[in-house]
């Protein structure tokens, strides 16, 4: 199981719900990013940059892992003969035809191919105009090659369904995750973590992810091999119950979670303090001349009271659970 995730199809990482759930689910993020915008960053967009800026995404660049696949262009070809075969009684020359800019660096060889074929044309220097389903399906090929190699090691992941779904076309021989499998990771990180419209900040997940990251192995390795079972079921509709089962019981281990972490100094105060000084515990009242030193002192008391229950909260087991990396978070980070 990878610990890491690869974003596609676009250099840009959204600035949306589904990239902070992302960040918190993988050790990394990764972005294909052609070398040449490691000498010109202003060229990404601010969000991009001050993901890279924090530490929370890292940038591939294709042209320092394609050189590695040797067969690369081939096992492409193959792919887009296919489809195209496929598509040939469909297609209607005359009409106009929806195209996706892609860099040339990501391409390695297969230019020559795309024009040959007719489903692409030079756009500049740099860039290369494709057919919008060719263009989705190279990226997911793409994603899924550069992150089955040892240096990158990373899960394909994407924001979008239209490319998700291509990564069980055609590539028996790859180690990238079912359609079904991703759609139930999805669903199950969607309801168990849900992050609310005031978002954290970069500082803040970067904080966290330090402090809870240690908890983050675990929790994919009970998501991953759940998601993995679900996506074995045949019916859609029995896809549909067992992520939800699955949930449903997710959800109640982690309220379970988050209530033993609460501190509810109030709770303390009427629910601890008041018995003591019915069973006949009482403070010496100090002398008028003297309240302010009394308010004082009360504060102080209260305050090494708070301390001394404020450690209240998960035991070492319940702390080691997977789950409790969601109840921080809720605790944490999304406040309500």
């Amino acid at each position: 199981m990878r610990n890491n995730a690869l974003y596609f199809p676009h250099i840009s990482i959204p600035n949306s719900a589904w990239t902070i759930r992302t960040l918190l689910y993988w050790d990394k993020l990764s972005s294909i990013v052609p070398l040449e915008y490691a000498y010109r960053p202003e060229e990404l967009d601010d969000f991009t940059r001050q993901l890279l800026d924090a530490g929370l995404v890292t940038s591939v660049s294709p042209a320092a892992h394609l050189y590695r696949l040797e067969h690369f262009e081939i096992g492409f070809r193959e792919l887009l003969d296919a489809r195209l075969r496929r598509q040939q009684l469909r297609r209607d020359s005359t009409r106009a035809r929806r195209r996706t800019d892609i860099h040339i660096e990501k391409l390695g060889h297969i230019p020559e191919l795309l024009l040959e074929r007719g489903v692409a044309a030079r756009n500049g220097a740099s860039w290369y105009s494709i057919d919008e389903p060719i263009a989705n399906l190279f990226m997911a090929y793409l994603a899924v090659c550069l992150g089955g190699l040892d240096t990158v090691d990373a899960a394909p992941v994407t924001n979008r369904w239209e490319y998700a779904r291509l990564f069980g076309y055609g590539t028996t021989n790859q180690r990238g995750k079912s359609p079904d499998h991703q759609q139930a990771r999805n669903q199950i990180l969607e309801c168990l973590i849900p992050v609310p419209d005031e978002r954290v900040t970069l500082p803040q997940l970067v904080k966290f992810k330090e402090k809870y990251g240690k908890l983050l192995p675990a929790l994919r390795t009970k998501i991953e091999a759940r998601s993995a079972a679900i996506a074995l079921l045949q019916d859609p509709e029995d896809r549909e119950d067992a992520a939800r089962d699955f949930v449903d019981d997710c959800r109640l281990q982690i309220e379970e979670l988050c209530d033993a972490m609460r501190f509810n100094w109030k709770k303390l105060a009427f629910g601890t303090l008041a018995p003591l000084a019915g069973a006949g515990i009482q403070w010496t009242a100090p002398p008028p001349d003297t309240a302010i030193a009394f308010a004082g002192g009360a504060i102080t008391f209260a305050g090494a009271i708070f301390s001394a229950f404020s450690s209240i909260g998960l035991t070492d087991i319940q702390a080691r659970q997977p789950l409790a990396y969601i109840a921080y978070a809720r605790g944490r980070l999304f406040r309500k």
